[in-house]
């Protein structure tokens, strides 16, 4: 069992430290939305390329100001078999004029995964896209699934974030689905840090960038102590929550580095393009 853990860790450190490659293509994805006015219903979810043999469905219901949402996943495969920063599944809510709302993730059990949630949003559209981790703030460009287009909405576009993350494979076609329930909390943290060095957090935003690294240390001291999975998950995902408050403090002064920058040198008004992410459209354990 001991070279098991030390593989296991060799592999986090070779991620950690070794980008793979990155998609390129801009588009927008379409989606049409779902009014929900009350009465239980039953929204088929159609999967994509990125995961053509999954399968899914979500209820929705409308109870006074709030939306309940009970989403059932089938055929589903680990998340982290598309290589680089991707490691888990998110679900999404795009309702009309933005912005796309992050209503959580989905914990794989064998191919099975399910999700109950709400939102105060009474009309959206649907999404499944696969994650570096948990506390993403936009859609990334490996949708899996979506809402079936619905001929009484609207429709609404919703830009996916695109040239940021590392993957290896784009599609899951051909992959294995897992055995038993696949715990990926761990190597979210990884790629959370990962991530905010990857933005220069490092020296952007010094103070919470190490924060973020100490708790990913007691994060793996945890994980290496065999601790009882549910104290690693909650450190972990503590080490995700800091890691992008520091990444995001990183890309803020970045941004602003680049307005000085411009207003310094007399181009123009002052006024600078923000130098944020590209984006695209359709774009364990």
């Amino acid at each position: 069992m001991r070279i098991g853990w030390a593989v296991l860790f060799s592999v986090f450190l070779v991620q950690f430290y070794n980008p793979t490659g990155v998609a390129k293509a801009d588009s927008l994805l379409q989606l049409s939305t779902i009014n929900c006015t009350g009465a239980s219903v039953r929204i088929a979810l159609r999967s994509t390329d990125r995961l053509p043999e999954a399968s899914g469905a979500a209820r929705v219901e409308r109870k006074g100001g709030t939306t309940e949402i009970d989403v059932k996943l089938e055929s589903m495969k680990p998340a982290s078999l598309f290589g680089g920063d991707y490691n888990t599944y998110v679900l999404w809510v795009v309702p009309p004029g933005g912005p796309a709302e992050n209503l959580g993730e989905f914990t794989l059990d064998g191919s099975e995964a399910a999700l109950r949630t709400s939102t105060p949003a009474a009309e959206f559209g649907i999404l499944v896209t696969a994650e570096p981790h948990y506390l993403v703030r936009s859609p990334s460009a490996f949708v899996v699934l979506e809402n079936e287009p619905n001929a009484n909405g609207r429709t609404v576009g919703q830009e996916l974030l695109e040239g940021v993350y590392n993957f290896t494979r784009s599609t899951l076609d051909d992959a294995k689905e897992a055995k038993g329930q696949v715990h990926s909390e761990v190597k979210q943290a990884f790629t959370a840090v990962r991530l905010a060095r990857r933005a220069g957090a490092a020296r952007l935003a010094g103070a919470e960038f190490a924060r973020a690294q100490g708790a990913l240390q007691e994060t793996l001291a945890l994980w290496q102590a065999r601790k009882p999975r549910p104290e690693i998950a909650a450190q972990a995902r503590e080490t995700v929550r800091l890691a992008v408050t520091a990444r995001r403090l990183a890309e803020e002064g970045a941004l602003q580095g680049t307005r000085n920058e411009t207003e310094g040198s007399g181009g123009g008004n002052g006024e600078t393009e923000e130098r944020t992410p590209r984006r695209m459209g359709r774009d364990w354990r």
